[in-house]
């Protein structure tokens, strides 16, 4: 990959490579929306070349993160924003690895409500792709066919209970990656949206005070726990804590599950891997003990540039191409999600039962996306699997959190 030379964010941009490198992992193999991208941005500029380097994406956090540490990173990246997980952008940003967007344009059209996500020192290193609800990936029409009634109000006891009716017709109401930490996490960052984040928004600025901890918090509690009542009830297929993302899109596309965890574009993802046989909606997570439902969202999603790359113009004219009004609502469409300026836009059909969350603003951005680092996610992933194998309970799961937060 390119990005082997020293940084040059002063070249000129007649002295540079017009040829740049893109770096990106798309789990549904049909999406093309990065491409059509980078198609529609060598139509526009004659001359320029962007070559697309697609990584497997279970393992993209940790190769983008190999290769910018040892400086054989593509021009552009694709990473998560914050700092909460494996691949993020304020850990490459304190490392210097980063390439600043310093153009006024990157400031001015990156929402303040999310804006601390996309910078260190208060300099912008990222752009956001999209907004995106995360909840329940669920094939209603198939689960009507069956007789399982589940929809945007019902309860978690609702869910517990649909859980057998599912068993019962032979299919599981959801599928679960339990090799890949951050499905296990989503769906536990889906009930907290619920116990910990709908109650108390500044929850994560407490816990950084010093003034609760995940193992003696009732809404962590609440949340790690509900996800073991779901295992007890049979919500999960068999060997769900040895599957990998395969058994989400396969589970649903052959009708063995009615649904999984992830965030919204996977309504758009499954619809288009199965030429549309099958059109799920996205669902919010009903938590135990809450006394209101929230929906949890993200914009995790980020592309940033290598700092070492030597078209550091091209990488910028790139990326705020992407951030007009045109491209982020080409990138969200793509991607079946939502611009992070949502204006007047149309949220995608599958988007149809939360639609009435983001009216009341009764939403919530994942937590995860603040936490000082990666480990404390990846220790909630890694323990959520563990306890659903009974190598750990719900009280393990969050002792180790706290100890992967530092304190």
């Amino acid at each position: 990959m390119s990005g082997c030379g020293s940084s040059s964010q002063t070249a000129s941009p007649e002295n540079e490579p017009q040829t740049i490198k893109f770096a990106f992992s798309q789990i549904n193999p049909t999406d093309t929306f990065f491409q059509d991208a980078a198609a529609n941005f060598e139509k526009a500029n004659p001359g320029t070349k962007i070559e697309l380097v697609k990584l497997p994406t279970e393992t993209a956090p940790q190769t983008i993160t190999t290769q910018l540490q040892g400086g054989s990173a593509a021009d552009v990246l694709s990473i998560f924003s914050g700092q909460g997980q494996t691949g993020s952008m304020t850990g490459f940003a304190k490392a210097n690895l980063l390439l600043e967007l310093n153009d006024p344009e990157f400031s001015t059209t990156l929402p303040k409500s999310i804006e601390k996500l996309f910078k260190y020192n208060d300099k912008v290193y990222a752009v956001p792709v999209a907004n995106m609800p995360a909840g329940l990936i669920f094939n209603q029409a198939k689960a009507q066919e069956i007789g399982v009634k589940l929809d945007a109000t019902s309860s978690f006891d609702d869910l517990l209970k649909q859980c057998t009716v599912a068993r019962d017709k032979g299919v599981t109401l959801t599928a679960l990656a339990g090799t890949v930490p951050g499905n296990p996490g989503i769906l536990t960052m889906a009930l907290a949206s619920s116990t910990v984040y709908g109650p108390n928004p500044e929850w994560n600025a407490d816990r950084i005070a010093g003034k609760t901890t995940f193992a003696g918090d009732k809404g962590w509690q609440q949340a790690v726990g509900g996800v073991k009542q779901m295992f007890d009830a049979g919500c999960f297929q068999e060997g769900a804590a040895g599957a990998g993302f395969d058994a989400l899109n396969s589970g649903m596309g052959q009708g063995k599950a009615l649904g999984f965890f992830a965030p919204g574009a996977a309504t758009t993802a499954i619809a288009n891997a199965t030429k549309g046989a099958v059109n799920p909606v996205i669902l919010p997570m009903p938590a135990p003990g809450a006394s209101q439902t929230y929906l949890g969202t993200t914009s995790e999603l980020a592309l940033a540039g290598n700092a070492k790359t030597k078209s550091p113009n091209l990488v910028k004219k790139f990326l705020k191409s992407l951030t007009t009004k045109e491209g982020a609502e080409g990138l969200a469409k793509g991607l079946g999600a939502i611009p992070v300026n949502l204006g007047d836009y149309q949220l995608p059909s599958g988007y149809a039962p939360i639609a009435d969350f983001y009216k009341q603003d009764t939403v919530r951005p994942l937590g995860y996306n603040e936490w000082p680092s990666g480990k404390v996610y990846d220790s909630l992933g890694k323990g959520i699997t563990a306890m659903i194998t009974g190598q750990k309970s719900p009280d393990d799961v969050l002792k180790d959190m706290d100890a992967a937060w530092g304190n």
